[in-house]
């Protein structure tokens, strides 16, 4: 079911995701004019953050809804086969007391068509014996218990779309917010990673040019610089563009599993970037994680990026990264269908996983 809802909800909004290239050339972008852009998507992700609880809260609800409707399902089927078992004992009483009576009056135990009938005919029901009032007590239990989870069951399914309305209306206007501050975001950080890629291309020619590998390494220094906001432990947001967040650290997942990571909601095809200095360490494609990556940094930490969309053109196991630089896109592969997301694992020198929600706030917000 919630699979289900996920891909309806993904047609929503999959519709209004438009190219992230600008298109036409911009003025050059200066790195105040970058800062205050990304302040503008760290607001709106300090925004929604409250707003993922209650979607979470709502998704909650709805596989108690789909285990609660299984449930009287079952109890209804059981319900049904023990009323056909009791009819046919109960006929098979009365077809004997009619052969044991010479055809009286307790034959019509055996012709009644509903046994609500039967219950309504006291006078008939006092020349039963107690066993034979029991059969029919216990028919008439059986009928009116089915007739109550069969309403009950109506109702939950009724709970449940409505429920599934709110669902989908709640995704879609927080995937609409933050697709609008990513569009307007990715104008300038597309103009400034150009300017970014014409400068490394202006300094690996005055590298050549010069000849000599003490000044080919001292510019090369220079060439590592970040497209996006550096902070000073020289790591940056790994979402280039609009997202939210929340600490969902060891809360319960599907199977028993707990929670190791941190769910970056943004829009479908949002740039992923290398947040810190290293190589890709490797290159997955998972049923719960879908496509991932992991990037090793310079510092011996680890970070783990999954549910991709795709991966960077040229993008391959060893490859040397920079801070920032551009190594694949949001998306809903794996386990996560219509819920575009970053799932971000950290591994702190290469160690045990370890919750990375306030190490994204103080890159990310």
């Amino acid at each position: 079911m919630r699979r289900t809802l996920r891909k309806a909800l993904a047609l929503v909004i999959a519709v209004g995701i438009v190219a992230l290239t600008p298109a036409t050339a911009l003025a050059d972008v200066t790195r105040a004019e970058l800062d205050a852009a990304q302040e503008k998507v760290r607001e709106v992700s300090r925004r929604l953050e409250g707003r993922l609880t209650e979607l979470d809260q709502s998704i909650g609800m709805q596989a108690s809804y789909e285990e609660r409707i299984h449930a009287i399902e079952q109890k209804l089927l059981d319900r049904q086969r023990d009323l056909v078992i009791m009819e046919l004992q109960a006929k098979e009483r009365a077809s004997a007391m009619y052969m044991n009576a010479g055809g009286s009056s307790q034959d019509s135990l055996f012709n009644v068509q509903d046994i609500s009938q039967v219950g309504a005919r006291s006078a008939y029901l006092d020349s039963l014996s107690g066993q034979q009032r029991d059969v029919v007590n216990d028919l008439l239990f059986l009928q009116n218990d089915s007739k109550r989870l069969e309403a009950e069951l109506e109702r939950l399914v009724a709970e449940q779309a409505d429920e599934t309305l709110r669902l989908q209306d709640s995704s879609a206007e927080i995937y609409a917010e933050l697709e609008i501050a990513n569009n307007e975001y990715q104008v300038v950080y597309q103009q400034w990673e150009k300017q970014e890629a014409e400068r490394r291309a202006r300094e690996e020619a005055e590298r050549q040019r010069a000849a000599a590998a003490a000044s080919a390494a001292a510019a090369a220094a220079s060439n590592h610089s970040s497209s996006g906001h550096v902070s000073p432990a020289g790591r940056t947001c790994p979402v280039a563009g609009a997202n939210s967040f929340r600490d969902s650290w060891l809360e319960p997942r599907s199977g028993g599993r707990q929670h190791h990571g941190v769910d970056m909601i943004a829009a479908m095809g949002t740039p992923l970037v290398a947040a810190e200095s290293g190589y890709i360490w490797s290159m997955s494609s998972h049923y719960l994680g879908g496509l991932g990556i992991y990037v090793r940094g310079n510092s011996g930490d680890i970070y783990y990026y999954a549910h991709l969309s795709a991966f960077a053109s040229g993008l391959q196991q060893g490859l040397r990264v920079d801070r920032g630089q551009l190594i694949g896109y949001v998306g809903d592969t794996g386990n996560a269908t219509g819920t575009p997301h970053l799932h971000l694992g950290y591994q702190p020198g290469g160690g045990p996983l370890t919750n990375p929600y306030q190490l994204m706030v103080k890159l990310c917000r």
